[in-house]
């Protein structure tokens, strides 16, 4: 993968700037406030540590900072991932295509219908060049992630069973479940 400001060890960061079809905004904020939290659907893209969509109201009035061609509400779509761009897009624009494509389409500018690979092209052409982005452990992966985590829920709760074992009770025990 080519080194590039969206990129650290082997994550991947996208930024999608999308202006929101005039009138459409207030909609989709509350599109986006019953999106389900618990699992997300979000959750099913295999590949990302983070991922989220916001509505930005009003970049403000001052083209000479944006440089923007049109001010107004814009969507947001922010994912840290593993790997290069083109699987993640995949996972997103196929995976999430149900939920997605009543999010996308109130974008100006967007695909009908908004999935798939005319999905694709409309992100990488709305895609802003991340900056800099900070990933605590750039090098892990997604699944070493919540392996980590399970081992320390393991750990956690081995730790709070075991507070009364005498040491040979405790070491057959570490032993048993290690």
């Amino acid at each position: 993968m080519p080194l590039t400001s969206n990129t650290l060890g082997q994550m991947y960061a996208l930024t999608v700037l999308a202006p929101i079809v005039p009138g459409e905004a207030d909609a989709l904020q509350q599109l986006l406030a019953h999106i389900p939290r618990d699992p997300s659907p979000l959750s099913r893209l295999g590949l990302a540590h983070f991922a989220r969509w916001v509505v930005i109201p009003d970049f403000g009035q001052d083209p000479s900072r944006l440089r923007a061609e049109r001010f107004g509400p814009y969507l947001l779509f922010s994912a840290t991932f593993d790997g290069g761009l083109e699987p993640f897009l995949e996972q997103l624009c196929v995976t999430l295509a149900e939920e997605g494509e009543p999010i996308w389409s109130r974008c100006l500018g967007v695909p009908t219908p908004a999935r798939g690979a005319p999905l694709k092209a409309y992100l990488r052409h709305n895609q802003v060049q991340t900056g800099l982005f900070f990933a605590a452990y750039p090098q892990a992966t997604v699944e070493e992630v919540n392996e980590a985590l399970t081992l320390r829920k393991r750990t956690i709760d081995f730790a709070i069973r075991s507070q009364e074992m005498d040491a040979t009770a405790l070491q057959q025990a570490f032993l048993q479940e290690f």
